[in-house]
């Protein structure tokens, strides 16, 4: 396809421009409001004299939030870069609560929405209502001038400490050195990244390092050393999180609200801090019984495992075990990750995720030449697909772009995640802006023998960022504010979790797969050098090992549930405090470790364990809101037993679900939408039947 998209793609600001270009856009909405202000008396605001221009203007600028957001992830090598990027997000959060102080915007805004105009379109009606609360959650009609700008310095200063808390992140946090035979049972394709130095090797503490030795080495000295560091790194994020605690708490509570999480649940899908309790509360109850059940299989397997290398030991699952024995399950049940790792070459397997959105939705993804793309990637490695309707209606019509940026490098976010480029929106001429989202993850690069492979769980990671890309790309909002995955999170990462099903069905693993030794004739020859005699795999993933990998999805699932639990719980109990002496006096590292042995069920009891403070969740947008995990997870199945059970690859199935449900956005009420798309409100029925858990309805 030769076609050109009609808008190019998004130019990248350098360290030089990106400040510059951020002054000017915020000085430009600072004038604009200036001119509202000057020119509109409260008593004749109307939604298109007030709340339209200044979302215009917050549409036009989203996309450099968008780069610096995504420089911020992408980890930029050069300091003048890192830099520029700080002050940009700090001129940002500056204006915003530059802006937040004006009581005579707020006026205007609250003028407006007194007035509820009838012929408001049902998004522009949320718009006036999420602006209004922004001016209400800062404190206007509540508190003072004074007041006012004590809570807004107060919510700048969390936004310093978040920046210092994802700065920690992003740092190398240093490895352990083992000797060579501790290391007994860790794949020679993981152990080959590893540094060595005199007969010892370097472990970095990073995912796959942390993996590698948990999931594989023999020696549970060597397992409990790797975890006992892990758990030990970044305490310098426990005082930053007390201190983001105790802010936001004085925050909410001089609202009005008795906790920072009655705050945060007025912009929640769940209707109340209780409900979100009773719901965390059930699951408990539920699970806890099948969570023990689950880990007495991996004890005895511990049992039998110790006995046949001649050791003393009972069939207590520790922290450090569990990763080892589960693997153990999993070979039991004939599934071999490393082996079927084989099967799902990185860049492949993306294509093939790609291939399968075409095949459902029609969706056409044209790879962006490399020439087109000199200037306009951050880094060597990154793809570009430009995105096309290939059916209906709408055939022709360009959609937007997708980047895959997918690699670990030093300096990137660690995790994986989807971020908004530029979200979609219509601008005042009629004419549409169509998004960019980038796939961010930090799976393995590849090694001398091999390209990068991805485990089966990180086939699950993949669709499911993919998912969120894929929310962003086919929404079709008037304005920015509600594109895509801008949406309650505890609605948002519903469709994204639903997707995950397809990886594990086993039609759909294999058409996903190809034997790495496909990919790349130099793969085949290392292969055939390596197992010299032995006949090469098959190219496409054998079917006996795809029903095996889709059988293992019950494998330990109680036991994933209450791991979110722990932290679903945590985030909970640590966000409705009953005072904020309680608050104070709450020993967070105490409250974790508590749960961790209580739900998780796997004790570490000479370690206090810092996990709460490994990643950005409980401190950006899930702050308050972990349990979102969880109820994605209930709305996820609802949504597939209601849609996609009988057929999977039904058009009308996943057309209805396009226009239903993913073309809202978060323009339309969340709930509203479920209801609208199940025909009924949304329940957990669904959830525990795919756990085993309830009996068919």
């Amino acid at each position: 396809m030769s076609r050109k998209p009609p808008q190019p793609l998004h130019p990248l600001l350098s360290a030089t421009s990106l400040v510059p270009t951020i002054q000017r856009l915020l000085a430009a909405e600072s004038s604009l409001l200036d001119t509202l202000t000057s020119s509109i008396p409260p008593h004749e605001a109307r939604y298109a004299t007030v709340i339209l221009p200044i979302q215009e203007s917050q549409d036009a600028t989203q996309a450099a939030a968008g780069t610096f957001s995504m420089l911020r992830y992408s980890g930029p090598p050069d300091k003048a870069t890192r830099d520029a990027v700080a002050e940009a997000q700090k001129l940002w959060v500056d204006a915003d609560a530059e802006r937040l102080k004006r009581g005579d915007v707020y006026a205007l805004v609250q003028a407006v929405w007194d007035r509820d105009e009838e012929d408001v379109s049902e998004e522009g009606r949320r718009v006036v209502e999420d602006m209004w609360l922004e001016f209400r959650h800062a404190g206007h009609g509540v508190l003072d001038r004074e007041g006012v700008e004590g809570y807004l310095a107060r919510r700048t200063r969390i936004e310093e400490l978040k920046r210092m808390f994802q700065a920690n992140l992003s740092r190398d946090h240093g490895g352990v050195w083992f000797a060579e035979d501790e290391l007994s049972g860790v794949p020679e394709i993981e152990s080959s990244r590893w540094g060595r130095d005199a007969g010892r090797v370097f472990v970095k503490l990073d995912r796959a390092g942390y993996d590698a030795i948990l999931g594989y080495a023999d020696s549970s000295e060597t397992r409990n050393k790797m975890h006992l560091a892990n758990e030990d790194r970044l305490q310098g994020n426990v005082g930053l999180y007390k201190q983001i605690l105790l802010l936001r708490d004085e925050n909410a509570r001089v609202l009005g609200y008795d906790s920072h999480a009655a705050f945060r649940i007025r912009r929640r899908t769940a209707p109340s801090t209780a409900w979100v309790g009773e719901f965390l509360n059930k699951l408990s109850e539920e699970l806890l019984p099948h969570g023990w059940r689950e880990i007495a299989r991996l004890g005895k397997i511990k049992k039998q495992h110790l006995e046949s290398r001649g050791e003393e030991g009972g069939e207590e699952i520790m922290a450090w075990d569990y990763y080892y024995y589960t693997r153990l399950l999993e070979q039991e049940s004939a599934v071999d990750q490393d082996l079927v790792s084989e099967w799902f070459p990185l860049r492949h397997t993306l294509q093939s995720m790609l291939d399968l959105f075409h095949s459902f939705l029609g969706l056409q993804f044209v790879p962006v030449p490399d020439q087109d793309l000199e200037g306009k990637i951050w880094s060597e490695g990154v793809e570009v697909w430009a995105v096309w309707e290939g059916r209906g209606e709408r055939r022709g019509e360009f959609v937007g772009y997708l980047y895959a940026d997918v690699l670990y490098r030093e300096g990137k976010y660690r995790g994986n995640c989807n971020v908004n480029l530029q979200c979609g929106y219509t601008k005042p001429d009629g004419s549409r802006v169509n998004p960019a989202t980038i796939l961010m993850c930090s799976f393995n690069p590849p090694t001398a023998s091999s390209c990068a492979l991805l485990k089966h769980r990180e086939v699950v990671t993949l669709f499911h960022e993919l998912g969120h890309a894929l929310h962003d790309l086919v929404s079709r909002t008037r304005h920015t504010r509600f594109h895509g995955t801008r949406v309650t999170p505890d609605f948002g990462e519903a469709p994204s979790t639903m997707l995950e099903s397809w990886c594990w069905m086993p039609a759909e693993l294999v058409r996903m797969s190809r034997h790495f030794t496909r990919v790349d004739e130099s793969y085949m020859t290392a292969w055939k050098e390596a197992h010299p005699g032995r006949e090469l795999p098959a190219e496409k993933m054998p079917v006996e090992i795809a029903e095996n990998v889709a059988e293992s999805r019950g494998l330990n699932r109680a036991l994933w549930f209450l791991r979110q639990l722990v932290f679903a719980r945590f985030d909970l109990e640590v966000n409705t405090q009953p005072s904020t002496q309680a608050l104070r006096e709450l020993d967070e590292v105490a409250l974790f470790n508590e749960l961790q042995d209580s739900l998780s069920l796997r004790p570490s009891p000479d370690q206090k364990g810092y996990g709460f403070v490994h990643s950005n969740h409980l401190i950006s947008l899930y702050d308050a809101g972990y349990y979102s995990y969880l109820s994605a997870q209930a709305f996820a199945a609802d949504f597939f037993e209601a849609n996609f059970a009988k057929d999977p690859r039904d058009p009308e199935a996943w057309e209805s679900y396009r226009r239903g449900v993913l073309e809202f956005g978060g323009g339309k009420g969340e709930m509203e939408i479920m209801r609208g798309f199940l025909g009924r409100e949304p329940g957990t029925g669904a959830l525990l039947r795919s756990l085993g858990l309830r009996e068919d309805e």
